[in-house]
């Protein structure tokens, strides 16, 4: 089977290629699932790059490890070089493992959270049963595939991090990107209103027509005036960040009293840097946030209600997002190269099969 793998970390491109590789075969509770779509998402920039084992190089119970880990229990350690790459996507359930749950889904048309060493951007996936998601008939193929990392994750930080409420402010950057539009038709649904910061025209007339209460180009407009302003000088309780460095810092200037900011992402590649007394004296707070990680510390039952959840929105339209070009399996460098392309209007996916 085309396997999309990276053979050596980079910042470039060049060490991502198509490979022919054996199809896997599903153990006990998994499940094979021949994949359709696949969407290119921040997640697997930083496979190609190394960003995430640079990352987890630093942390504590990693001290002294020659193979970094994603957690204290050393239970999910950074895939070892090739890995294929993918981190979600939708496709059918050809064959399964023993257990009820994986045989419930064989032939169903599933939603799935890959990630390496065995990713998504491959022709057949196999996964553990509990990470594929039915879908309804009448989602399309397109956003099925772009059903779970960027709804599962705005729905979490707002509503189980961040536990937004109804009449308040949330700043947020990246505003025009696939997850900032689906943050403001939550705010319509939940009932707070957004600070959207943006950095170019065209990204502030998209989000001005999505919905967005207040639009900043942070290119040409001050921040902290404008949300000086829109809050009467109260500042504002909420915020989401995935750029970092410059942007972070002033977006944190912005957090009222007792606030909360949460890290999703690091666009900008550059550190956040603030004085002490920038959280010390209106009493603030940011935490991180990474999805794997985040989904690891809930319960069960605390995700199948999240996913039961995003169902019934995704029914109601609020997860939709625009899709700039499909690309062939073979052009992944071009895909890749368009992902990662300033003011792009959608998201770019890529066809692993045909139905």
């Amino acid at each position: 089977m085309k396997s999309i793998q990276v053979s050596k970390l980079s910042s470039g491109f060049e060490n991502v290629s198509v490979q022919n590789v054996d199809a896997p075969n599903p153990a006990s509770g998994q499940v094979k699932v021949r994949m359709l779509l696949s969407p290119v998402n921040p997640s697997d920039i930083n496979f190609i790059r190394g960003d995430y084992r640079l990352a987890l190089q630093a942390m504590i119970w990693n001290v002294g490890r020659d193979t970094p880990s994603f957690s204290p229990t050393q239970l999910l350690p950074y895939p070892a070089l090739p890995y294929a790459l993918g981190g979600e996507g939708v496709g059918i359930v050809e064959s399964c493992g023993k257990g009820w749950l994986a045989k419930r889904l064989l032939g169903k048309r599933v939603a799935v959270a890959g990630g390496p060493p065995n990713g998504t951007w491959q022709e057949y996936c196999v996964v553990d049963a509990k990470k594929a998601l039915p879908l309804p008939p009448t989602l399309s193929d397109e956003q099925a595939a772009m059903f779970i990392v960027n709804p599962l994750s705005a729905y979490a930080m707002l509503s189980k991090v961040l536990k937004v409420k109804s009449g308040e402010w949330l700043i947020q950057s990246a505003a025009g990107s696939a997850l900032g539009q689906i943050v403001i038709r939550l705010s319509k649904v939940f009932g707070f209103r957004t600070i959207n910061l943006v950095r170019s025209t065209a990204s502030a007339e998209t989000v001005k027509m999505a919905g967005g209460d207040v639009v900043v180009d942070t290119t040409t407009e001050d921040i902290c005036g404008i949300v000086a302003r829109a809050t009467k000088g109260q500042g504002v309780r909420y915020a989401m960040d995935c750029v970092g460095g410059s942007l972070a810092t002033e977006m944190l200037r912005c957090l009222s009293i007792d606030g909360h900011m949460v890290v999703y992402g690091t666009l900008a590649n550059e550190p956040i840097s603030f004085s002490s007394r920038d959280l010390m004296m209106p009493v603030t707070r940011m935490s991180g946030f990474y999805t794997p990680n985040w989904l690891s510390q809930q319960s069960p039952l605390t995700i199948l209600t999240i996913l039961h959840r995003l169902k019934k929105l995704q029914s109601a339209g609020i997860f939709d997002a625009s899709v700039e070009r499909i690309f062939p399996v073979e052009d992944v460098v071009d895909a890749l190269n368009l992902a990662t392309t300033p003011g792009r209007g959608g998201k770019v996916l890529l066809r692993m099969s045909e139905r």
